[in-house]
């Protein structure tokens, strides 16, 4: 677990030179929940966000010819793959806080009422849809490199628009689907939990076999 956390400490090292479009990133959600005035809406476009940033460790990998240097490390490609999932889910984690807390202060500040359980709510939706992004983008990096592999980091973009379409189709609202949790106490929560450790799972296995053959 520790060489897992220096390998995530070391793509935090690599993202350095791109701290400012990251705060950036962070903070574009924030005039777009102005707009629609949707937690849930402006979550899951903060989540959406930070997944197009998944793209950097990779570009800064590939332009410094780094990966001769991962060979080098007395570390295993298992470890060196899941400390660059650990950074990156780190990286949603700090985005998905950073957006719980301001964008609730700001649509209260503009009139609209907001409990906590629609925090949660729209926490938990982006929280998935974060998971999601990644989990198909990062083999698609590691396979094609960030440049013939830039495809992959549109893949937030047809899901943040799929959702957007499906919550203005189906008008669900946080309390709507906080109802539908509590009609199904233990069927959902175990569907949801399921589903996150399948996909991220299935998504490290292959990124670790796509990195053990790929030539160094």
């Amino acid at each position: 677990m520790d060489k897992i956390y220096k390998a995530s400490k070391l793509d935090f090292m690599l993202i350095r030179y791109y701290l400012k479009s990251i705060c950036f990133t962070v903070c574009i959600p924030f005039v777009f929940v102005l707009v629609y005035r949707s937690l849930i809406t402006g979550i899951s476009f903060a989540m959406f966000m930070m997944a197009m940033s998944s793209i950097y460790t990779f570009t800064v990998a590939e332009k410094n010819d780094m990966h001769r240097l991962y060979g080098t490390l007395p570390i295993s490609t298992a470890e060196l793959v899941c400390g660059k999932y650990l950074h990156l889910f780190l990286l949603g984690a700090i985005s998905l806080v950073i957006s719980s807390i301001v964008q609730p202060l700001i649509l209260i500040s503009l009139g609209v009422t907001i409990s906590i359980s629609e925090v949660l709510v729209a926490a938990l939706i982006g929280s998935i849809l974060f998971i999601t992004y990644t989990a198909f983008q990062i083999p698609g990096y590691y396979k094609f490199g960030p440049i013939k592999g830039r495809v992959f980091m549109y893949i937030p973009v047809v899901g943040v628009l799929l959702t957007m379409f499906v919550l203005e189709k189906a008008n669900l609202k946080s309390m709507e689907i906080l109802d539908a949790i509590g009609q199904n106490k233990l069927i959902l929560p175990c569907f949801i939990l399921i589903y996150i450790v399948l996909i991220i799972g299935i998504s490290i296995m292959s990124s670790i076999k796509i990195v053990k053959n790929k030539e160094w």
